[in-house]
C-alpha cells in the first residue's frame, strides 16, 4: 500500500504531461528527490513508473556499483537508451545517433593512417546496417550494461535472463520499422556529429573516429567531453522520436535511482551541461529546440550536498529542482495502520509514530512487527531488542543500518559506519558532532557523507542541523550499551562537556545531566529562577532536556519520587519527567504517559509558586499544556 507523497507524484506528473501549444520548448527541470536512508525515495520512483508506464516511454534504472572504480558513463546511458527504446504503443523511440557513437567507440582505429581510419569506419557502419549484425551488437551491449544496472521497463519488472534479448528485439523492430526490413539507412544520423545541435561545422566522420580514441582516455576533461557527445546524441534521438509522434505526446520519463552513485552524478551533470550548451547556442525562444525528457533522480547525501550544483533558489521552472522527501505524517501512519488492523489502528499508529517519527522504512517495519505480535504494543523496548526481518541482528541495529545504507553506493552498510553513527548520536547538533569526529576511525572524517549529509542531518526550524530523531535515539541506546571507556557513554559525553563553550550553560548542563549530574543541574537551574525572566528560564530548561536517557528505566527515578518539595526538588523531578515524556519513544503505555503528564503539570505549577518568580504565567501556561493536550503524546 502506497501512502503519502502525493504532492511529489503530482509534480512528476505535471512535468511529464504533454506540453501545451504555447509552452516553452526548453528542458524541464531535473527533479532530485532527497531524503535519508529509508525515506522512501525509491518507492516514489516505483509508483511514478506504475502511473506512467502505459502512457509514455518510461524507464527506472538503478546503477549497481561493483567493487573497484567504475566511472564510465556508457553502461548507464546504454541501459537508459534501451529501456526507453521499449516505448509504448504509438510512441516509438529509436537511437540511431547513440548507436553510431557506440559503434565508433567499440571500433579499433589505433595505428591506422587517417585514410584507412575513414575506410574502416565506413565499412563498419555499412556492416551494421544489416539486421543480424546489429542484433548481435545490441544484445552484447545490453548484457554488458545490465550487469552494472538494474533496469525496470513496462512489462519487464524484474531483471531476468531474457531481458537483454527482449529489449534488443524491441529496439530492432523500431529501427527496422516492424522487423520486415533486413537493412536500413543511418540517414541524417551521421550528419548530427557535424553540428551536434550547436551549429558546429565539424567533419562528422572525423568526429566519430576521435570519439573512439578519446573514450579510453584517463584524463577527466577528455572523458567529460566524450560524455557530453554521448548525452547530446541521446537527447537528439529522443527529440527526433518525440517529433514523429502525432499530436502532443507526453514527455519521456527517466527515473534514476541512487543519484549519489558516481555514474548517476556524471550523467546528470553531463545532461545539465549539454542542455545549457544547446540553449546558449540558440539565444532566442523561437530557435530553442524541444527537449522531451523528464528526469527524476534521488539523493541521500552527496548530490543533495552539492555534487550537482544548486542555484541560489530552486524554482520549478529552473534547470533542476530539489524536493525533500519528508517523513510520513501522523495521519499517514494511521492510514497504514488501518490497512493492517483497523480495530487497534489508532493506538498502533500512535505508538509507531512516537517511535519512528514517521520514518517510512522504520514505520513499515514497526507496523509489521506489531501485526505479528500485538503484545509489543506496550513494550517498544522489547520490539527494538527483538530480531530484524532476517534474524541476523537486533531490530534497533537493523534500523540504524537503514540510515547508513542510504549513504553507501554499494547498498552494503558496514558495521564501522553504524558504530560511527552511534558515536555521533550523542551530539545535540551537527556543529557539536564535529567535536566527536576525532573519535571516529578513518574514513569517517569531516568530509564523510555520514557527517556531511544534509538528509541525515536536516535543518530544523531554528536553522540548526540535527540528526534524524529516530537515528539519534537508536544511537543513544547503542551508545549506552557500548563498553569501551573512551567511546562509550561516559567517554563521549565527557568529551562534549569538556569542549563546550564557557558561555553555553545549556550545553554544559545538558552534558552534565547525561553524565548523571541531575541533582547538580537542578540546583543550578533553581538558583536562576528568581534571576531570569520566566520565559527565558523555560527556554534554558528545554535546551537542557533535549535528550532522553535510555539508561534510566526505573519509574521511580524518572518521576523523581522522594525529591524534596523545593524549587530544586521540583526542577530535579522535571529533569527526569520531561525528557521521558517528550523524547523517549519507549514510554508509550497510556497509564504511564498519563501519570507523567500529571507530574509535569504539578511540577510546573510548583515552580510558578517559587519565591522570587516575578512572572508566573509562563509556568502556568506550561502546566496547562500538560494538563490539556492529551493527543500530543
Amino acid at each position: 500500500m502506497f501512502v503519502g507523497r502525493t504532492s511529489v507524484l503530482e509534480l512528476i506528473g505535471e512535468l511529464t504531461e504533454p506540453r501545451g501549444e504555447n509552452a516553452p520548448a526548453g528542458p524541464r527541470p531535473v527533479v532530485i528527490l532527497t531524503g535519508c536512508g529509508g525515506s522512501g525515495r525509491t518507492a516514489i520512483l516505483h509508483e511514478a513508473l506504475r502511473d506512467w508506464r502505459d502512457r509514455t516511454a518510461s524507464v527506472l534504472v538503478q546503477p549497481l556499483v561493483p567493487d573497484g572504480d567504475q566511472t564510465s558513463l556508457r553502461p548507464l546511458l546504454t541501459s537508459i537508451m534501451l529501456g526507453l527504446g521499449v516505448g509504448v504503443r504509438g510512441y516509438p523511440v529509436t537511437f540511431p545517433r547513440s548507436l553510431l557513437a557506440q559503434l565508433a567507440i567499440t571500433a579499433n582505429f589505433a595505428g591506422l593512417p587517417p585514410g584507412d581510419q575513414l575506410t574502416r569506419l565506413r565499412e563498419r557502419l555499412n556492416e551494421y546496417k544489416r539486421k543480424p549484425a546489429l542484433d548481435n551488437f545490441l544484445t552484447a551491449l545490453a548484457r554488458d550494461s545490465f550487469a552494472l544496472v538494474h533496469i525496470q521497463v513496462p512489462g519487464l519488472s524484474e531483471l531476468v535472463p531474457r531481458l537483454a534479448a527482449e529489449v534488443t528485439r524491441s529496439t530492432l523492430n523500431r529501427l527496422y520499422r516492424g522487423g520486415g526490413l533486413m537493412r536500413f539507412s543511418w540517414g541524417d544520423a551521421v550528419d548530427w556529429f557535424r553540428h551536434q545541435d550547436q551549429d558546429f561545422a565539424k567533419n562528422p566522420e572525423t568526429t566519430l573516429i576521435e570519439l573512439s580514441a578519446r573514450a579510453g582516455s584517463a584524463d577527466p576533461l577528455v572523458r567529460r567531453s566524450v560524455d557530453d557527445v554521448l548525452v547530446g546524441a541521446f537527447l537528439a534521438d529522443l527529440r527526433r522520436s518525440h517529433a514523429r509522434v502525432r499530436g502532443r505526446p507526453p514527455q519521456m520519463l527517466l527515473l534514476l535511482d541512487d543519484g549519489d552513485v558516481p555514474e548517476a552524478v556524471t550523467f546528470v551533470r553531463s545532461l545539465l551541461r549539454v542542455r545549457d550548451a544547446i540553449a546558449g547556442s540558440r539565444p532566442t525562444p523561437e530557435n530553442r529546440l524541444p527537449d522531451p525528457l523528464t528526469v527524476v533522480t534521488t539523493s541521500a547525501g552527496p548530490a543533495a550536498a552539492g555534487a550537482v550544483p544548486w542555484p541560489g533558489a530552486d524554482p520549478v521552472d529552473g534547470p533542476r529542482v530539489r524536493v525533500d522527501v519528508t517523513d510520513l505524517s501522523s495521519s499517514e501512519v494511521l492510514q497504514l495502520a488501518r490497512s493492517q488492523d483497523w480495530t487497534t489502528s489508532e493506538r498502533t499508529a500512535r505508538m509507531a509514530f512516537r517511535l519512528t517519527h514517521g520514518h517510512p522504512a522504520a514505520t513499515g517495519f514497526v507496523l509489521r512487527r506489531l501485526a505479528e505480535n500485538p503484545r509489543l504494543l506496550d513494550d517498544p523496548d522489547a520490539l527494538l531488542d527483538g530480531p530484524d526481518p532476517d534474524e541476523e541482528v537486533r531490530a534497533d541495529r537493523y534500523l540504524l543500518r537503514i540510515f547508513v545504507g542510504g549513504l553507501d553506493p554499494h547498498r552494503r552498510p558496514d558495521d564501522a559506519s553504524v558504530e560511527a553513527l552511534i558515536t555521533l548520536a550523542a551530539a545535540r547538533t551537527w556543529q557539536e558532532a564535529g567535536t566527536l569526529v576525532r573519535l571516529l576511525p578513518p574514513p569517517f572524517g569531516l568530509g564523510s557523507p555520514l557527517y556531511t549529509s544534509p538528509t541525515l542531518w536536516p535543518a530544523a526550524g531554528d536553522g540548526e542541523r540535527r540528526l534524524h530523531p529516530l537515528a539519534r535515539y537508536l544511537g543513544l541506546r547503542a551508545l549506552a550499551a557500548r563498553p569501551d571507556a573512551r567511546t562509550g557513554w561516559d567517554g563521549v559525553f565527557r568529551l562534549l562537556r569538556g569542549k563546550t563553550h564557557p558561555d553555553d550553560r545549556a550545553g554544559r548542563w545538558h552534558h552534565e545531566l547525561m553524565l548523571g549530574g541531575r541533582a547538580k543541574v537542578a540546583d543550578s537551574l533553581a538558583v536562576l529562577l528568581p534571576e531570569l525572566p520566566s520565559a527565558r528560564w523555560l527556554e534554558l530548561f528545554d535546551a537542557v532536556v533535549v535528550t532522553p536517557d535510555p539508561r534510566v528505566t526505573d519509574p521511580a527515578e524518572i518521576r523523581g519520587i522522594g525529591r524534596p518539595p523545593t524549587p530544586a526538588g521540583h526542577t530535579d523531578a522535571l529533569l527526569g519527567i520531561v525528557p521521558a515524556l517528550e523524547r523517549d519513544p519507549c514510554v508509550t503505555r497510556p497509564e504511564d504517559i498519563a501519570a507523567l503528564r500529571r507530574l509535569a503539570w504539578h511540577g510546573f505549577l510548583q515552580l510558578a509558586e517559587s519565591e522570587g518568580v516575578a512572572d508566573r504565567q509562563p509556568f502556568l501556561d506550561r502546566a496547562d499544556r500538560y494538563s490539556a493536550d492529551r493527543n500530543r503524546y
